[in-house]
């Protein structure tokens, strides 16, 4: 077992740069399957790229460039707050929604009326129903699933240990060791 301690502490920096690389591809890969590609989704598509060069480049960067390099990755958090905002205001419905107006009918129906013109009957039962289905299954009203809240914090969680891991590096082989 001390000698794996040994290895570990050694070669701690380049552990760590290989763990960040697959976090950052991983990261990349899900974004991809789950088809995060529409709009303003590309943002973490893209920073989740360049995050996994940033790191590539980071085996091999020396002085001022490893500082710039931790000057990027720093830069590139502030992508998975713009992401988190992103996310939970489009949870909450954000502005993309018209205001809609409610009228109850004493015989249990309501009308709603969309803001276009168009005005739509339903029981109060359906509503409540659909209302809950789609709060049990983390849903919106529409069938489609809310994004997780708090999901893109995880780019911004991975370019802060990379400019820290970074940061950390020695420039000399020889100190790595030490």
């Amino acid at each position: 077992m001390t000698g794996l301690q040994a290895m570990v502490r050694r070669n701690l920096i380049t552990i760590l740069l290989v763990l960040l690389l697959g976090g950052f591809v991983m990261l990349l890969a899900e974004l991809l399957v789950t088809n995060h590609v529409d709009g303003i989704q590309n943002v973490a598509n893209v920073a989740s790229l360049v995050g996994a060069v940033a790191i590539l480049l980071g085996f091999f960067a020396k002085g001022t460039f490893r500082h710039l390099l931790v000057l990027l990755l720093l830069v590139l958090s502030l992508s998975g707050l713009l992401g988190a905002w992103e996310h939970l205001e489009s949870r909450e419905g954000g502005e993309a929604q018209a205001p809609a107006v409610l009228a109850v009918r004493p015989n249990g129906y309501q009308t709603i009326s969309n803001g276009a013109g168009a005005d739509v009957e339903r029981t109060l039962q359906q509503d409540d129903e659909e209302g809950e289905k789609a709060r049990e299954g983390g849903e919106r009203e529409g069938g489609e699933s809310a994004p997780p809240p708090l999901a893109p914090l995880s780019l911004s969680g991975l370019a802060l240990m990379g400019a820290v891991v970074l940061l950390a590096k020695p420039d000399a082989p020889e100190l790595a060791g030490k």
